[in-house]
């Protein structure tokens, strides 16, 4: 029997051996992949490319007073449309509205025609003042009459003299005459209008050929420097009644008077502006979070409007990694997983900042869902993007 075995033993041994050299083909060797090929072109590939995202609306907007006060009035309801433009809600502002009714008044009354006209005839009083000053201070330098009436005065004045010296030798004659004498009171008349006449002609003689002091030349110039001011202003506010617009340096108080009646306007405007909420877009009110009589304060939401007509999708786990294959204009396909159905767009921004997702870095981008939607599309729905 153990010599029976040991034969069995032997005929498997030879059939193995004889087996393994008749089959002696070589195994095929295989590679395993490290990672790190690259795809031919040698660019990163952006496709596989996906994220999670949300639909929102294109345009949202929660709206609150700029002032405080108890709420007069509100004029929409959750679901209601709304224009761009439209008055919404209203505090009480009776007074704000009587300010301002009152600022436009004295505004409308300082840019009348009236005004306007008084004005031109403001410019023109100016003007000729300025024209007098600039003559007056012409004459600092100059003589105040010619060259011939001063050489006809000077001779004048020779003549003068020569007929006060006779009257004075006419009178030397009779001077010892009793004083009631006829003759003597004629001499003395003559001498008397003789003198008088020779001071005449010498005054006027020393005028048109004096200079004044030092004193009056300054007050001359002064008065000069107040008629240029004075006209110049007057030409500005009358060009700013006329809307023509001004340098920077125009001044003077009538001017003043007018920027201080405009911006009289301008504050009572934005202090009755603040009192009201006024819809900046087109859309749907979502919620109204003030009733009638209650005290709003001012910068606190109350009115949230939102613009459903255009929707988009922002992503919500975009990875830092992924983010570097994206660009804006890339299309995109957007899965709404409530309704099953995959909708086209493109990609309109990227965030510059990331933010955190569970110890990720990510990057929230947005993306423009091509028209038309599907009924049911609503705000809110959540969606898968792929980047194509």
């Amino acid at each position: 029997m153990k010599t029976k075995l040991i034969y069995i033993f032997l005929i498997f041994t030879l059939t193995a051996c004889s087996t393994a050299q008749a089959s002696a083909t070589p195994l095929p060797t295989i590679a395993l992949d490290a990672g790190t090929s690259a795809p031919a072109s040698g660019a990163p590939s952006r496709s596989g490319v996906s994220a999670s995202g949300v639909v929102i609306a294109a345009q949202e907007a929660a709206l609150s007073f700029g002032a405080p006060g108890r709420l007069n009035v509100i004029r929409v309801s959750a679901g209601d449309s709304v224009n761009a433009g439209d008055l919404l809600a209203e505090l009480e502002n009776a007074s704000l509205q009587a300010d301002l009714s009152l600022a436009e008044r004295a505004l409308k009354e300082m840019t009348s025609p009236a005004a306007i006209a008084a004005a031109e005839l403001t410019l023109a009083n100016t003007q000729k003042a300025l024209q007098q000053a600039q003559d007056k201070a012409a004459g600092i330098n100059f003589s105040r009459a010619s060259d011939t009436r001063i050489e006809n005065l000077q001779a004048e004045i020779d003549l003068a003299k020569q007929s006060l010296s006779r009257a004075q030798d006419t009178y030397k004659t009779v001077a010892r005459l009793p004083d009631g004498d006829t003759r003597k009171a004629n001499a003395l008349y003559a001498m008397t209008q003789a003198q008088l006449s020779l001071n005449a002609l010498q005054a006027e003689y020393n005028y048109i050929t004096g200079r004044p002091s030092d004193t009056d030349a300054a007050i001359i110039r002064a008065n000069l420097d107040a008629a240029q001011a004075a006209a110049q202003e007057s030409a500005w506010y009358l060009g700013v009644l006329r809307g023509e617009t001004l340098p920077p340096e125009a001044t003077g108080a009538s001017l003043v008077a007018l920027e201080t009646a405009r911006a009289a306007v301008q504050s009572a405007q934005e202090r009755l502006a603040a009192s009201r909420i006024v819809s900046p877009i087109a859309g749907e009110v979502v919620r109204v979070g003030l009733n009638t009589g209650e005290y709003a304060q001012p910068g606190a939401p109350l009115i949230f409007i939102s613009n459903t007509n255009t929707l988009q999708v922002e992503t919500t786990d975009l990875s830092e990694k992924d983010v570097v294959g994206v660009r804006v204009g890339d299309p995109v396909s957007v899965t709404i997983k409530a309704l099953g159905q995959t909708l086209t767009g493109a990609v309109i921004n990227i965030s510059p900042v990331a933010s955190a997702l569970g110890g990720d870095v990510v990057y929230k981008t947005t993306l423009r869902l091509d028209q038309p939607y599907p009924a049911g599309l609503r705000a809110g729905m959540s969606v898968d993007v792929n980047f194509e």
